[in-house]
């Protein structure tokens, strides 16, 4: 499989991406290094270093997280090529159904996929979410409205959350 990687610069820093034949396969929030990257693929057991560069914007992947970064995108319209467990497939599936502009608790998703007692397990999932941008997880916060972990750090996750808000408004 031809795996491509693309760099787009934005307010927030670089993002990094790799996308396949079938899509968007990994993607780093704004600020992370391509190590995050690396990491992603390794699991998938692909190699960074057989990545081409993602001249073409294959399935305009760097133009869609370009806009959605500067205000003028509130969803994504590129596919995906996602790998997890079921559960995982559930908890990001619900991350997706989350509005532009809103957020959840881990309970909440815990809820929405019928496994209340699993908040821990779906903060885990987050955790694994190859795709932060498009898989919203920077939506999902904690049981009192805080702030929690983030693969990008909550300066982050707040600029993001934040983007949002002022976009909705």
């Amino acid at each position: 499989m031809e795996l491509y990687y693309g760099q787009i610069a934005t307010p927030a820093g670089p993002v990094h991406y790799v996308v396949s034949s079938q899509g968007a396969l990994a993607i780093t929030t704004p600020g992370q290094s391509v190590e995050e990257i690396k990491a992603v693929l390794k699991r998938r057991g692909f190699i960074f270093e057989d990545c081409q560069p993602d001249d073409n914007d294959l399935h305009r992947v760097g133009s869609e997280l370009k806009e959605y970064l500067l205000g003028s995108r509130t969803d994504f319209t590129f596919p995906l090529d996602l790998e997890g467990t079921d559960f995982q497939r559930q908890v990001w599936g619900a991350l997706q159904d989350i509005p532009y502009g809103e957020t959840r608790t881990y309970g909440d998703i815990a809820n929405s996929i019928n496994n209340p007692k699993a908040t821990r397990a779906v903060g885990q999932a987050n955790h694994r979410n190859p795709l932060p941008l498009v898989i919203p997880c920077h939506r999902v916060c904690g049981h009192n409205g805080g702030l929690t972990g983030f693969a990008g750090g909550l300066t982050c996750k707040q600029y993001l959350l934040d983007l949002e808000q002022r976009v909705t408004k």
